[in-house]
């Protein structure tokens, strides 16, 4: 619309005349200016114009609004509209104070522009506003990029809070590799200063542990894959030297040039907690000898060398007589320095390459080269006997301690296992013979083995006749009250000894097909269970107890998802696999893939009594684990027993590294639910919680357990 169209009725005599006189001047103002101009008749409040310039900055045609319309009203918000109104009120009575107001108007599309309304009032002589011109001023993109600007500067006050804060190190360089920033975190791992490193190479804390080579290949990685992680060892600025986990990635600068950013995480405490559970996992804390676990590598290693070379290996298991007097008598803290001490003498009783080992209370086990005949295994056995301490603390108590001994020599296709068995049960026999006696296995006897096919038969027939049952344990989370699951615990219901716990029955199945058919009604009961429960409306998950032989037999993984089929109510994660620790350190590799084939089922994975003496943290890296289960034998002593507490407390520190669910067995008392939930393990099962049971009773178990809310005590 241009001055020369306007109709005079609809303009103030003077504002036409104006246009009139000089039309083409106004037109050329009109598209000239990216302003809006508006003039109003104060006397005659309903004479309002509007150039095309505002009209078209509101996306509106020019063309279709009439001239005089205060349509443009209704497109204000309306609190900014009464702003106007106050703010032309204090301008009519004071000249000195301006119009000039931000106004929010509504586009033709619906989105808000924020428009400068600028204005000055025309007087008659006596100072009275007469009419007013102004003009329109969008400034909608300056209040965007405001807004954008504003919303970058929270942006990077965040992220140097979230640097300030963070637990990693965190380092950013330029492309020339000099430090640009570092935060609070990489000050206190490194002990230098953001004033000591700025403007200097990363290099300065190098310790030079590694060779060129070695940061030639990762600059390598990171120009060509943008990032790298890895361990490095580096040195504080005290001299220290440290591990670190360090992850490096490049990023791309607003000059062009490639930034880089480090971020990095101190791993001495880590690797003290795997130092610490590598040493639990091979030896005994209190007396620092072997464990089991390395007691059976070395057993057989041994057993190969001997039957390769001719030679004769001897093993001897050492009993304390009655070490339980004894320790009664002179309190536990002097019997472990008693088990310490003899720890030491039998060391000297033995030759290079032998070993002797602890299996747990005052129970050892002796590894050695020996030649057969009874004067050799008397002159051992003498030598070992000889040794034990008889005084404790400088002549002060006399302890007579004697211990009962049980020998077996190695013969052409002798195992590890069988040997150690053989040795024990010569050293119950001894026990049987008076203080400190020993016995030699007799490997002619064939009175035990016709017992054990006696009743393996017979737990076959049981199998048949269907006398075995399921029993369940709950498990539960103390933190949330929730009932987590149930471990289900094979029992005998044997028609004339009564119901049998499985330590009575399940060792003389062991590597036999007996094991398989056992482990696989197991299975399958355990599944048809859930099922059920499922059915009446509970999803319970369980765990089964599976033993490595029958895990790493051929097609287990595709008998159990024909078994999984079967039941297409259950849930990926409802069935657990708890295998103990020598399942996966005799034959890892073969573990770990069995453990990955049932993981693509949705079956989960426990490592069950774990801490007991086979722990390996580079297996434990390598396995598909899920959970931690720590042994009942530490859970039960850890508050009277320091090395037990340090062992528990180990053990869950390492399943929150590795990101596992740490679940403790055998807790009894409320005592032991708090200490655990402080250490970060609130998943529990135990007589303190409740015994096994039959499955008819879990699920009124669980809905007592959540509606009593006997937990939240905890």
């Amino acid at each position: 619309m241009t001055g020369m169209d306007v109709p005079d009725h609809y303009l103030k005599q003077e504002l036409y005349e104006l246009i009139r006189k000089d039309a083409r001047s106004f037109d050329f103002l009109q598209k000239a200016t990216l302003d809006g101009i508006w003039f109003w008749d104060i006397e005659r409040p309903d004479h309002e114009w509007m150039s095309d310039g505002f009209w078209t900055m509101l996306g509106q045609d020019p063309a279709t609004k009439q001239p005089l319309a205060r349509e443009w009203q209704s497109l204000v918000d309306p609190e900014d509209l009464k702003v106007v109104h106050q703010a032309l009120e204090e301008h009519f009575a004071n000249p000195e104070h301006p119009f000039d107001q931000i106004i929010r108007y509504t586009h033709r599309d619906g989105s808000t522009l924020w428009i400068r309304c600028r204005g000055m009032a025309i007087r008659d002589d006596q100072g009275r506003p007469v009419r007013m011109l102004g003009a329109h001023t969008d400034l909608t993109p300056v209040k965007r990029a405001q807004a954008e600007l504003e919303s970058r500067t929270r942006d990077l006050a965040r992220i140097a809070r979230a640097m300030d804060n963070a637990q990693e190190g965190i380092i950013i360089t330029d492309s020339q590799a000099s430090i640009l920033s570092v935060n609070r975190a990489f000050t206190q791992i490194t002990g230098y200063t953001a004033t000591e490193v700025l403007g200097h190479n990363p290099r300065l804390l190098q310790s030079g542990r590694h060779t060129p080579d070695f940061y030639q290949a990762m600059w390598r990685d990171i120009i060509h894959a943008g990032t790298w992680q890895g361990e490095i060892w580096n040195r504080r600025r005290n001299g220290e030297e440290y591990p670190q986990w360090t992850t490096i990635s490049q990023v791309p600068g607003e000059d062009g040039q490639m930034d880089y950013v480090a971020v990095l995480s101190d791993l001495t405490d880590k690797r003290r907690t795997e130092e610490r559970i590598a040493f639990l996992a091979h030896y005994d804390p209190l007396t620092g000898l072997a464990n089991r676990h390395l007691l059976m590598e070395h057993l057989n290693r041994s057993l190969a060398h001997c039957q390769r070379e001719g030679l004769h290996l001897a093993v001897i298991t050492l009993d304390l007589d009655d070490f339980i007097q004894v320790n009664e008598r002179v309190g536990h803290e002097a019997g472990d320095r008693i088990l310490r001490k003899v720890a030491e003498q039998l060391k000297s009783c033995l030759r290079k390459g032998d070993m002797v080992a602890r299996l747990g209370g005052d129970e050892f086990v002796v590894v050695a080269q020996l030649q057969p005949g009874i004067d050799q295994i008397r002159c051992l056995t003498q030598k070992m006997q000889s040794s034990l301490p008889q005084t404790l603390d400088d002549e002060l108590q006399r302890l007579g301690l004697t211990a009962s001994m049980g020998v077996v020599l190695s013969s052409q296709g002798d195992d590890a296992d069988t040997m150690l068995r053989h040795s024990h049960q010569a050293m119950c026999a001894a026990k049987q013979t008076g203080r400190g006696t020993f016995s030699v296995f007799d490997v002619s006897q064939t009175q035990a083995a016709q017992a054990l096919r006696d009743e393996r038969q017979r737990i076959l027939r049981g199998i048949e006749q269907e006398e075995f049952a399921l029993f369940y344990q709950p498990k539960v989370d103390l933190k949330s009250g929730w009932v987590r699951g149930a471990e289900a615990l094979i029992r005998w219901y044997h028609p004339d000894r009564g119901l049998l716990p499985p330590d009575a029955f399940l060792p003389q199945t062991a590597g036999t097909d007996l094991e398989f058919q056992l482990g696989d009604w197991v299975l399958a009961e355990a599944l048809r269970q859930m099922d059920t429960w499922r059915g009446l409306g509970k999803s319970i998950p369980v765990s089964i107890n599976v033993s490595a032989t029958h895990l790493l037999q051929p097609g287990f993984a595709r008998r159990l998802e024909e078994k999984l089929q079967e039941y297409p109510r259950l849930a990926p994660g409802d069935l657990e696999i708890e295998i103990l620790e020598s399942a996966a350190v005799e034959d890892w590799q073969r573990a770990a893939q069995a453990m990955r084939d049932c993981r693509n089922l949705g079956v989960r994975f426990a490592l069950d009594d774990f801490g007991t003496g086979y722990s390996s943290l580079v297996h434990l890296r390598r396995l598909a684990l899920d959970t931690l289960k720590l042994d009942k034998s530490f859970v039960g002593t850890m508050l009277q027993n320091p090395e037990d507490f340090s062992i528990v407390e180990s053990v869950v520190s390492l399943a929150i590294s590795f990101q596992l669910e740490a679940i403790a067995e055998g807790v009894e008392t409320e005592n032991q639910a708090r200490v655990l939930m402080k250490m970060g393990c609130p998943i529990v099962q135990g007589f303190g919680i409740a015994k096994p049971m039959e499955a008819s009773r879990i699920i009124a178990w669980a809905q007592d357990w959540e509606q009593s809310g006997l937990w939240k005590g905890l």
